[in-house]
């Protein structure tokens, strides 16, 4: 699973539990379709479809059996995320699924075109200097198309 907020904007809620008490962190914007196409683009090593979802938030799940809903479904004190997930369902042999070439308790790699996926690359409202020059510096080296895309958070942390 791969989590998304679908938010028109930045939140500072967001910068704040996704750091962790760190103060260095980029977020990547994008669309759904550029994320789709960013996907489709590439040859993946694996043949298990990738759905995306958008999670609904409520108190509880009325279709327990349906693994979609079950894994797009959150408690509704997590509204504020506003998430988009990408998921790989791996349903067990016993139901008709296929034997896994890798372990799912690590996740799967999806491989992604980064010109076709960015957007925009926000770096963290709570970092120096010092952090937007090397990041700068670094995808001047490794990524040069990705320059122009490159924002320093509007959000003020006063």
């Amino acid at each position: 699973m791969n989590c998304w907020t679908i938010s028109q904007h930045e939140s500072y809620a967001l910068w704040k539990i996704y750091l962790g008490g760190s103060k260095a962190g980029v977020a990547i914007r994008t669309t759904i379709s550029k994320l789709r196409n960013s996907i489709n683009s590439v040859k993946q090593d694996f043949d298990e479809d990738i759905f995306i979802g958008k999670v609904q938030y409520s108190d509880f799940i009325d279709e327990p059996s349906n693994r979609f809903k079950i894994i797009t479904t959150k408690n509704k004190f997590y509204d504020y995320e506003n998430e988009l997930r990408l998921i790989i369902i791996n349903y067990p042999l016993s139901e008709g699924g296929i034997k896994v070439p890798y372990n799912i308790s690590y996740g799967k790699f999806v491989q992604v075109n980064n010109e076709k996926l960015i957007n925009e690359i926000y770096l963290s409202p709570f970092v120096g200097n010092w952090f937007v020059s090397v990041f700068i510096n670094t995808i001047k080296k490794i990524a040069p198309y990705l320059c122009k895309n490159i924002r320093v958070s509007l959000i003020k942390d006063i």
